[in-house]
């Protein structure tokens, strides 16, 4: 079996969804991005109990790439304090050579588009 990553994340918007999974897709340092939700959060932020509309994104990357993502992920991440988490799963040989030749780098580092 072999391994690639799964990361998490949310944000409040389907068109912030799109911008972060486009950006991810476009620097070729994820291999898939799927869009959940709307859903709703419930939470402490900054001393009071909030509640938001999310969509939630999932991340397929090459285990190799999770410090790309999570690096991207921090500097255009549209929320102050991002949910940024993430596992390691096994997979078939066949979809992890998929992972990771669609999320390859190739020889350039990633460009900034958002």
């Amino acid at each position: 079996m072999q391994k690639i990553c799964l990361i998490h994340t949310s944000v409040g918007t389907l068109d912030d969804a799109k911008m972060v999974a486009t950006g991810l897709l476009r620097n070729h340092i994820a291999a898939c991005v799927q869009i959940s939700g709307p859903g709703v959060s419930i939470y402490h932020w900054q001393g009071e109990l909030q509640q938001s509309d999310e969509r939630y994104l999932s991340i397929k990357a090459a285990s190799a790439q999770r410090r790309h993502v999570i690096d991207w992920l921090e500097r255009h991440h549209p929320y102050e304090l991002p949910e940024i988490v993430w596992s390691e799963y096994s997979t078939t040989e066949a979809y992890a050579d998929w992972v990771r030749a669609a999320g390859q780098l190739a020889d350039h580092q990633p460009h900034e588009t958002t």
